[in-house]
């Protein structure tokens, strides 16, 4: 078994540029690099969202956000809506009914502005998007549409019927090889 020589990978390693500590309080640009689906302590539906900062002296800093669904909740379901409307998946894409697997790639790559603050959970100090605003108009997306999912390949369609009788001949010119108009 050989033995590392550590001072030479602490050398190679240089100094850390990330920290675990948490981003200024400000507005950042924010892009969703994951998008996962899962279910929530009180059995609700909820998608974790894991963004990251898109440029400045914090680029490629992570933010992780939770957005429940709460039917029961129509405060915090209609906070559901404002924030993944922000995303770019409004009402009208949720009225097709779609899964969960398609929320979560619908989400992916979606930018918005963000209003970064901290919270203290559990004794430890972490960044929260306390609001979701609008990117800039070069970065908005259209909502997608749903479509369904699945394994196998979609049948061909049938082949239309036949007429149950055949149509009428066109009528013939009285003039002989010419055309005239009706």
């Amino acid at each position: 078994m050989s033995s590392l020589n550590w001072d030479s990978i602490i050398a190679e390693a240089g100094e850390t540029t990330n920290s675990y500590e948490p981003l200024p309080k400000g507005e950042y640009e924010l892009k969703v690099i994951d998008a996962k689906a899962t279910m929530a302590q009180t059995g609700k539906t909820m998608f974790k969202l894991t963004t990251e900062v898109q440029g400045g002296p914090h680029a490629n800093r992570r933010v992780w956000d939770n957005l429940v669904i709460s039917p029961e909740n129509p405060k915090a379901l209609n906070m559901f809506f404002m924030k993944i409307g922000i995303l770019g998946l409004n009402r009208e894409y949720f009225k097709s009914n779609p899964s969960n697997a398609q929320i979560e790639a619908a989400l992916m790559n979606r930018t918005f502005r963000g209003s970064i603050g901290t919270r203290t959970y559990q004794g430890n100090i972490s960044n929260e998007i306390s609001q979701y605003h609008k990117g800039d108009s070069s970065t908005a997306t259209e909502a997608p549409q749903a479509v369904a999912v699945s394994a196998a390949p979609a049948p061909a369609p049938a082949p239309a019927p036949a007429p149950a009788f055949a149509p009428p001949a066109a009528p013939v010119s009285p003039v002989s090889g010419e055309d005239t108009p009706f």
